[in-house]
């Protein structure tokens, strides 16, 4: 496991310090603005940079033909989609550390409350880990090369998600905002549901998987 996950991590390393080069860009903003809609938009502009990367990373591996190559190791085929991931949730947090740096970075400019920051934190990680959760599989089984129109189709499923419990809690006659803090976690929730189920599907796809 140890050493798949080293390997995943090689073949996102290049677009991981090009995520990390603009988040750490977008964490200066805090020094010029200091409205809360702007700075929840910019906490989950930086959790999504970190994930909205996972195409190119598997790019890497097709081209150097490890994605073929992993499939007749001698480790169970769940063990490698085991490391992809784990390789997620390492964007995810390192997504996270960033946007927590720009908390404590507002945080000492001026007196802001931390709840009206989690809208930031729920909407990112709401589309990041629904994003991750439908392009793996459906690269998995359609092919690296539909990379970038998986990931089209996979932010408009996030977005898409987020909106249907947005209606779904409205329809219970709670009036909510399509921003507020309920729809981001009861979103957040689902979110992590549907990652779960990802890798139980991404496992089925891996084990029917062919040379």
């Amino acid at each position: 496991m140890r050493g798949l996950f080293l390997n995943n991590y090689y073949s996102m390393q290049s677009n991981i310090k090009v995520s990390l080069s603009i988040a750490v860009a977008l964490l200066l903003v805090t020094f010029f603005v200091s409205d809360i809609k702007v700075m929840n938009a910019l906490i989950a502009g930086q959790i999504m940079l970190f994930a909205v990367s996972i195409g190119s990373s598997l790019q890497v591996d097709e081209a150097s033909k490890w994605s073929r190559m992993e499939i007749t190791l001698l480790v169970k085929r769940s063990t490698v989609i085991g490391a992809k991931y784990l390789s997620f949730v390492m964007l995810l947090l390192l997504g996270m550390a960033i946007s927590v740096c720009t908390t404590i970075l507002l945080s000492l400019k001026e007196s802001v409350s931390l709840a009206n920051l989690w809208n930031g934190y729920s909407f990112g990680l709401s589309l990041a880990i629904p994003v991750i959760s439908v392009c793996f599989p459906a690269i998995l089984k359609f092919g690296v090369e539909k990379n970038e129109m998986l990931l089209f189709l996979s932010v408009a499923a996030a977005l898409g998600m987020r909106f249907l419990v947005w209606v779904l809690i409205n329809m219970t006659g709670n009036t909510v905002n399509f921003n507020g803090s309920e729809v981001g976690n009861a979103a957040l929730m689902v979110s992590l549901l549907m990652f779960a189920a990802s890798y139980f599907l991404s496992v089925r796809i891996q084990e029917n998987k062919e040379f």
